[in-house]
């Protein structure tokens, strides 16, 4: 009895194991069939078609259009460059003596102002032209001392007068040594600690540091290059326009300039420089703009930074007969440079749809593009929400009209959480059933 009991257990036991490998050989046959379903995902494929017009779809997706036409616009010449420094605005900060440095006051990018002290030096020239000075002024006293006496007593017929005009010489002689002195000492050292031969080294005009590396305990000579700075309150925006648009430029021009680091700024400035050689090479002329360099937040940091990549709009005075849109219109196609021709798509109003249309611009200026083709006066164009359209649900019609862009359509392929429950608790049942027949 106990023999048959211990049959039965271990026949169980197969059974039960036979019904899991029944179970998990269905499961792994499903799973690849609910992955390749796509359960769970999303997946957003590209399709071509128009989107209906109703007010649901213009008020969720805040949709704006406007009616284009031909208008009078700015001929604007369109080029790129980048921020320089104004040359005449550059100047060295050198040693007028030799000498050790003893502090040292400002850094790399630090903004100083005329006469502002930059270090200070400890010189022996220093201390030798003080100690000139007052020897010069001990002689001064004496010399003039002895004009003094020989003047009085030429008056009283004692002495002769080649000797009141030897002392007199002698006076002013000594006199214009301490003068000269005094100049270099002022000129070499400004306002000098005399007794310790230690002077400040000032700034004589206003600019920023950009070059430099002293520090104290250095030794200095004679005209050594301590510091290079450049006043940047002013700067150049500098590029190259084609041959061809020279007819067109003239000093004085307005003209708007972006920083490719910040291109929601724009910067006004005026055209000051047109160069009188055409590089052989690029067949280009160079052109620069000089504009007013805000400061930003704080005295020592400037807007503009030399180096900067900027984009430049020259504006001629020019009209001329064009079509123009807001760059929100654009939601997609080339990236938009500020030379040539762009491709992109723009939605348009139209017998109640929104119909996708691929276009041509040009840049004219930061906020607007010149349309070359696509566009005609009279259309509807959308300029706010255009974005959202290309991302929105269409109706799928005209799927192969090439004026048509593609609209991407949100794909959910998933299937129900419990489909997949269904689909193991039928596994499992047959397993069971398969046990039970084989018993």
């Amino acid at each position: 009895m106990k023999r048959k009991l211990k049959i039965d257990n271990g026949q169980l036991k197969i059974r039960g194991i036979f019904q899991l490998l029944i179970f998990l050989l269905i499961l792994s046959t499903c799973l690849p069939l609910l992955a390749e379903c796509g359960c769970g995902s999303e997946e957003f494929v590209q399709k071509s078609g128009e989107v209906k017009s109703n007010k649901v779809i213009i008020r969720s997706l805040g949709i704006q259009t406007q009616k284009i036409k031909e208008q009078d616009v700015d001929e604007v010449i369109k080029t790129t460059g980048q921020i320089e420094p104004v040359l005449k605005n550059e100047f060295e900060i050198n040693s007028p003596v030799q000498g050790i440095v003893r502090t040292v006051f400002v850094n790399l990018g630090d903004v100083v102002n005329q006469g502002q002290s930059i270090l200070q030096i400890e010189s022996p020239e220093i201390s030798r032209l003080s100690a000139e000075i007052k020897q010069y002024e001990a002689e001064v006293e004496l010399a003039k001392s002895n004009f003094e006496r020989e003047e009085y007593l030429f008056k009283e017929g004692i002495s002769a007068k080649k000797e009141l005009e030897a002392s007199k010489a002698l006076f002013l002689s000594v006199e214009a040594k301490l003068i000269a002195a005094k100049n270099n000492l002022s000129i070499l050292a400004g306002e000098a600690e005399k007794e310790s031969g230690v002077f400040n080294l000032r700034s004589r005009k206003r600019g920023t540091i950009v070059e430099g590396g002293i520090t104290a305990g250095e030794i200095v000579n004679v005209n050594q290059i301590l510091f290079k700075a450049v006043d940047l309150s002013t700067v150049w925006a500098s590029a190259d326009i084609y041959e061809k648009d020279q007819r067109s430029l003239a000093l004085g021009q307005k003209a708007n300039v972006i920083v490719d680091g910040n291109p929601e700024k724009s910067y006004e400035g005026k055209v000051t420089y047109v160069g009188s050689v055409i590089n052989k090479e690029s067949r280009t002329l160079p052109v620069k703009v000089t504009i007013q360099n805000p400061y930003a937040g704080t005295i020592n940091k400037l807007s503009l930074k030399p180096g900067s990549y900027i984009q430049m709009f020259i504006h001629t005075g020019k009209k001329k007969k064009s079509i123009v849109i807001p760059r929100t219109a654009l939601v997609e196609g080339d990236k938009e440079g500020t030379e040539g021709k762009h491709e992109h798509l723009v939605y348009i109003k139209k017998d109640g749809k929104f119909i996708p249309r691929k276009i041509q611009v040009e840049s004219h200026d930061s906020n607007y593009v010149e349309v070359l083709s696509g566009l005609n006066a009279g259309d509807v164009v959308v300029t706010n929400g255009a974005y959202q359209l290309q991302y929105g649900e269409g109706d799928g019609e005209n799927s192969h009209d090439v004026e048509h862009g593609h609209e991407p359509e949100k794909k959910n392929n998933s299937i129900p959480p419990y489909w997949v429950i269904g689909i193991g608790v039928l596994g499992l049942f047959i397993g069971i059933l398969i046990g039970r027949r084989k018993k």
